[in-house]
């Protein structure tokens, strides 16, 4: 058995790796691979990690991040690193293989300094946290030292064929309508999204929404909740169309060819209280389903009963997972 770094033209090798470790429930393409590992802002060539056989058979895979540039407010974090994936056969040799990249990404993490590490949860994260349903990931990861959390964090779904927006949240957006508007962002809305993020969301989705202004043609898909000239909400939606994979829609595979995807999405503290919260999310169910989507998720969310108010249910389950360096 042989760890070494990746190298151009592991990954189809790797992608089939990771189908047969987890693609039932996680389909990875080359589209997601690249965006959130190759391409992202946070990646090192020096922490992405295969096993392989004698005969050169990927039997592992494995990457680490620290940042490489600011997550908004949150900064640099230099005492936290992150595991962002591992990928292994379902036999005895994928298990030891995954075990020895398991502590060659936390030496790695080690030796940057680094105090603390998750397993998922990083910067362009596949996992919020550990799967429910990886009991082989779960036990490879306690007996590395991590600690499992009983908390779960959830994606959620729903079939859009009967959804409408109900009445009641509609009579309510009409009562205010004289105050508060919902409408796709435009470019020269775009500082005035900026500005709200920076005060109300400075740190991770400030970081997200930018990077993603980065990608995308046109901001229309991020819905606002507007006061005026300010804006006091924002919601992101994500659809065929669109150019960044957002969380929601990486497993599109399993939403169907008709995909859809939802969040994060979030208000201002002064506007909280008015049903304007669920308003938005409404009109941005609405917006995904005119972009033609058929089933839509909700990502890294624990507001079962929010966004249960509207027909979604939970579709995956995702345990933290940490421990100390």
């Amino acid at each position: 058995m042989q760890i070494r770094l990746l190298r151009a033209g592991d990954e189809p090798a790797v992608l089939t790796l990771w189908d047969r470790c987890m693609g039932e429930q996680f389909p990875l393409d080359s589209a997601l691979f690249e965006q959130n590992v190759l391409r992202d802002a946070h990646f090192d060539p020096e922490a992405v990690w295969v096993a392989e056989d004698n005969g050169g058979n990927l039997l592992a895979y494995a990457h680490a991040k620290v940042c490489r540039e600011p997550l908004g407010s949150a900064g640099m974090m230099p005492e936290q690193g992150w595991i962002g994936a591992l990928a292994f056969l379902p036999n005895e040799e994928g298990l030891q293989a995954a075990r020895l990249l398991l502590q060659t990404a936390l030496e790695w993490l080690k030796a940057k300094g680094r105090k603390r590490v998750n397993y998922g949860s990083d910067p362009a994260h596949f996992f919020p946290g550990v799967p429910t349903e990886q009991t082989l990931h779960q036990q490879l990861l306690r007996e590395a030292g991590f600690t499992i959390g009983e908390h779960v964090a959830v994606d959620l779904v729903r079939e859009l064929a009967d959804y409408r927006v109900p009445e009641e949240v509609e009579a309510n957006l009409q009562r205010l309508h004289e105050e508060y508007a919902i409408r796709s962002c435009t470019p020269d809305d775009v500082p005035a999204l900026l500005r709200f993020l920076q005060q109300e969301f400075p740190g991770r989705w400030y970081y997200e929404t930018a990077k993603r202004l980065e990608v995308e043609d046109t901001p229309r898909d991020i819905l606002i909740l507007t006061h005026g000239d300010e804006v006091v909400g924002f919601c992101h939606t994500f659809h065929r169309g669109s150019k960044r994979i957002g969380p929601s829609i990486y497993w599109r595979k399993l939403l169907g060819e008709a995909y859809g995807g939802l969040g994060p999405i979030g208000l201002a503290g002064s506007t909280r209280g008015k049903g304007l919260g669920l308003a938005l999310l409404c009109k941005g169910v609405e917006y995904v389903k005119q972009q033609g989507a058929q089933r839509m998720a909700i990502d890294w969310t624990d507001l079962v009963d929010f966004y249960g108010k509207i027909g979604f249910r939970v579709w995956k389950r995702y345990h933290p997972a940490s421990r100390r360096i």
